[in-house]
């Protein structure tokens, strides 16, 4: 094992004994499938059972938003099925094909995605926006890709896409828009847009947060030079106690969990 190997080992076990130390059952069952019998370290234990999501799911497949008065969003949907991405499906009593279904029904003719109507929808998921289009167009296209499912939604996403880029190579939208758009583009063979959008985002590397930092890394090719820069990075962010901070300023387990998925993936 090689220094750099080493360093991330030692990164994960801190994370490993955080995780073990603060983490309920379905944080302790993601652990312990992205660590597998691979990783011997503290913490790798699984939990018996089916586990219920960390949200109740809608009748429709989908899960709310806190701002999305019960109803199904979009951008939730996603932000669980990634969760649960990391669990086999038996492992779970969430319905991951209605979820799906939800996504792919969800999808506009021309290809992009867009939330719902709500007098509470945040600026930044605003309906008719062209930041949210993208954004929620790359968002939804990933998920369905991770999940090998609606081929053909996928396509047609990574055109609207491609066709939303500016001359410099941006979207108009946040820079987490572009590395999702980064991954439906590479994986639907438009490999030369994708290293333009990657380009953008390697701009701003230095400023990536933690948060940012593991939903990147979760979707560049393991063991490439970015996923290694990018577990270089969250190793160096890692706090004493083995935790990282999120966007809000707190401490997360699941965010300790998905950044142990890009430091296993490096």
């Amino acid at each position: 094992m090689n220094e750099t190997a080493a360093g991330l080992r030692e990164t994960v076990d801190r994370a490993a004994r955080y995780i073990r130390a603060h983490g309920e059952d379905f944080d302790l069952a993601r652990f312990a499938a992205l660590t597998g019998g691979a990783y011997s370290g503290p913490g790798a234990q699984d939990a018996a059972g089916a586990l219920a999501p960390p949200e109740p799911q809608n009748p429709d497949g989908g899960w709310a938003a806190p701002w999305s008065h019960g109803a199904s969003s979009l951008d939730a949907t996603c932000f669980l099925l990634d969760l649960l991405s990391d669990l086999d499906d038996a492992r779970t009593t969430a319905d991951v094909s209605a979820a799906l279904e939800f996504i792919e029904a969800a999808q506009l003719p021309d290809g992009t995605w867009r939330e719902g109507p709500s007098d509470r929808t945040p600026e930044w998921l605003m309906p008719g926006a062209a930041n949210a289009r993208v954004y929620l167009t790359a968002n939804c296209a990933r998920t369905l890709l991770v999940r090998k499912v609606g081929a053909e939604a996928v396509v047609r996403a990574a055109q609207a896409l491609e066709w939303s880029l500016d001359p410099h190579g941006r979207l108009p939208g946040p820079m987490v828009a572009h590395w999702l758009a980064a991954r439906v583009l590479r994986e639907t063979g438009r490999e030369l847009t994708a290293r333009r959008l990657l380009d953008v985002v390697g701009r701003v590397f230095e400023q990536l947060d933690p948060t940012d930092l593991a939903w990147f890394g979760s979707d560049t090719v393991p063991g490439d030079r970015w996923t290694k820069r990018i577990a270089q990075r969250l190793a160096v962010t890692q706090e004493p106690d083995g935790s990282w901070i999120d966007e809000s300023g707190n401490r997360s387990v699941s965010l300790a969990i998905t950044a142990c998925r890009v430091l296993l993936r490096a």
